[in-house]
């Protein structure tokens, strides 16, 4: 069971260190807001991640993708909503005439907003449905105990939350915010051009 454990845990990191939507609504909240910010994001996603576990454990992600019209249902919101996200950043970037002053307005967002964009941008993505399931369908047995499926749901969740938040750290850090602060403009709306793409891409995900 240990290794099998460690193996879970490794590519449920793996998974949350690819490019997709939480990586980028967690690198646009830290980057464009603050470190509280970018860290109500990754509780956000991360308590997404156990509603995903959860119904992976009782078998309800079967029951998603054997029914075409719920699946294509969360899709589309999930398009729309991170279509709309993408947009919000691209409309709320920093002109470029306020970067290098001295100081900067911050853009405030709290963290209900924070935690609430975390959550629905994962919980939304079929994607993320599709490798949990995966996941499960691999490791988890019909015979394993169900304190063991907890114990593996929690890891994954333990796990996405620890990335997103170290990645939240990372990018707040006094250092890298002062590398990144000329490109600030530019970088909202190449995060806001990524939201839309995933957005698009999500429409034709097919279960």
């Amino acid at each position: 069971m240990f290794p099998q454990f460690l193996s879970i845990g490794l590519i449920a990191l793996l998974g949350a260190m690819m490019p997709g939507p939480d990586f980028a609504i967690v690198t646009k909240n830290s980057l464009l807001h603050s470190r509280q910010s970018g860290c109500f994001t990754s509780f956000g996603i991360g308590a997404a991640t156990l509603i995903h576990m959860t119904y992976c454990v009782l078998g309800l992600a079967i029951v998603i993708f054997g029914s075409v019209w719920l699946f294509n249902l969360i899709k589309y919101i999930g398009a729309i909503y991170l279509i709309y996200l993408g947009m919000q950043s691209l409309l709320s970037a920093q002109s470029p005439l306020h970067i290098g002053e001295k100081k900067r307005i911050q853009h405030y967002q709290s963290n209900f907003t924070s935690f609430k964009q975390g959550f629905l941008c994962n919980l939304l993505n079929p994607k993320a449905t599709l490798f949990f399931l995966a996941l499960f369908t691999v490791f988890i047995k019909p015979e394993t105990p169900m304190s063991w499926q907890i114990a593996l749901g929690l890891e994954i969740t333990f796990v996405a939350t620890t990335w997103f938040c170290f990645l939240t750290f990372v990018l707040s850090h006094r250092r890298i915010k002062q590398l990144l602060e000329r490109a600030e403009v530019y970088i909202a709306k190449m995060l806001g051009i990524f939201l839309i793409v995933f957005g698009v891409a999500l429409a034709f995900v097919r279960p």
